[in-house]
């Protein structure tokens, strides 16, 4: 029924996220970075020839590391560098503006400085002159009054009535020149204006007085900074130039690095992993072996021979599921066969996870063929299940082909992570290396689910051919 297509696309979609990374089934759990990377197994019990090449390559990827984090730190380093001289550049340029904004203000303000001296010269001059003459006002006083005594002896005996007039006023005004004098506090208020506007004007005006010696230093010191900061200025934007090289000359040996270390990890990929011992294991030699290649292999004929035993089953209906289970069954005896032989140094308990993972990857094969044969009936669901395991061996076999000695696409190794040959081939690799128990169990669980998936269909539920 077509309904069972959707849990089987569910099973292809969970097989993508699961962690079955080829490289993962071979590299023993127990193992150390030194191991991290490296190889596919080679399944010949034998001395180990490549030690010193395996050592020498694990050393580079050492060192390597140790140049990728350096050069990483130095490329942050330098951005940080960069980013923060464009800031200081801008900063240095913003006071270079306004040095030569101060410098001009003090010129303007020295010229404006020699125009006001001027007029406080005049000023102190005309100030000094009427207090002159104020102070002097007693002295004028006396000569005033002593002439109008004069001007009085001589009227005293004129009885002429103009004369007389005369005399009389000439007595009021003596009387009020006698009151007529400046008090001492404006004298002395008088006398401190002169010496005020005075100082005012040699201040402004004359050299060696602290303001105008004060204005001229300010406005030198000011046209040196303006003279400064322009060098400086132009200085900061070649050095901002010299920066911006070096941020492109690390990023550039950033890549170079990774790309060294990506390198040195091709070459740890393309020489073998340590051969297992008859006599004992060696350091990094793994206790048992099972080439991933072969396992792909086992995995193609188990894929092959639980599609022939679902289209077998067509056949003879009435003896439908005693031909699937057992040509099933017998596909998966072969499959762990080829396993007990292929593999080296593999305990009972290896053996008995390879026997279950042969199971459930025959049967698994069988009832995905049965879910395309119930959903689009025999002949086309034979034909779709045909092609589906041709492009499971080609692509399945390419990937692993790949990963036992480099790098496969993240895209490509998810879109093969999702079919069921790949399931099998990562827990067959997983059970023979000691690789990692959640690829094992993970392809194990996939096979058995696709199993119950495509196997618990009722006979009477498959079309009859052409329909």
């Amino acid at each position: 029924m077509r309904w069972r297509l959707l849990p089987a696309a569910g099973l292809l979609v969970a097989g993508a996220l699961l962690p079955m990374n080829p490289a993962s089934t071979w590299i023993p759990q127990d193992a150390d970075d030194t191991h991290a990377t490296t190889g596919a197994p080679a399944a010949v019990a034998g001395p180990d020839t490549l030690v010193d090449a395996r050592r020498a390559a694990g050393e580079a990827a050492t060192q390597a590391g140790f140049l990728t984090q350096g050069t990483a730190q130095l490329k942050d380093g330098v951005v940080q560098l960069d980013e923060g001289s464009k800031e200081l550049i801008d900063g240095i340029s913003a006071a270079n503006t306004g040095a030569q904004q101060l410098s001009n203000g003090m010129v303007e303000l020295q010229a404006g400085t020699g125009q006001l001296a001027d007029g406080a010269t005049r000023v102190a001059d005309a100030i000094g002159g009427v207090v002159d003459q104020a102070v002097g006002f007693d002295a004028v006083r006396g000569q005033v009054i002593a002439g109008i005594d004069g001007a009085l002896l001589d009227m005293r005996d004129a009885r002429d009535p103009d004369v007389v007039s005369a005399r009389e006023a000439l007595t009021q005004l003596r009387q009020q020149a006698l009151t007529a004098e400046l008090p001492a506090d404006v004298v002395a208020q008088l006398n401190e204006l002169k010496t005020g506007s005075r100082e005012v004007a040699n201040q402004l005006s004359v050299p060696g007085y602290a303001y105008h010696d004060g204005i001229y230093t300010a406005t030198k010191g000011a046209q040196e900074l303006a003279s400064g900061l322009g060098r400086l200025d132009a200085g900061a934007g070649e050095a901002g130039a010299g920066i911006g090289e070096l941020r492109a000359g690390t990023e550039k040996l950033d890549q170079v690095a990774g790309l060294t270390s990506e390198k040195i990890d091709g070459v740890r990929r393309a020489i073998p992993a340590a051969s297992p011992l008859a006599g004992g294991a060696v350091e990094g030699a793994p206790r048992s072996a099972l080439a991933p290649l072969a396992a792909m292999l086992i995995s193609a004929l188990l894929l092959v021979g639980g599609f022939a035993a679902a289209a077998a089953s067509l056949a003879l209906p009435r003896r439908r599921w005693w031909v699937l289970a057992g040509s099933a069954a017998f596909t998966a005896l072969l499959g762990w066969v080829l396993v007990a032989i292929l593999g080296v140094g593999m305990g009972p308990a290896a053996l008995a996870l390879a026997g279950l993972a042969s199971l459930a990857a025959a049967f698994g094969s069988a009832g995905i063929a049965r879910v395309f044969m119930t959903s689009l009936g025999a002949r086309a669901g034979s034909v779709a299940a045909a092609i589906l395991v041709a492009a499971q061996v080609a692509l399945v076999g390419w990937v692993w082909k790949v990963s036992a000695a480099g790098v496969v696409p993240g895209v490509v190794e998810h879109i093969s992570s999702a079919l069921p040959m790949h399931w099998s081939t990562a827990a067959l690799s997983a059970a023979g290396n000691g690789g990692s128990p959640a690829a094992m169990w993970a392809g194990i669980a996939l096979g058995v689910a696709a199993a119950v998936i495509g196997l618990a269909v009722r006979p009477g539920e498959v079309r009859a051919p052409g329909r």
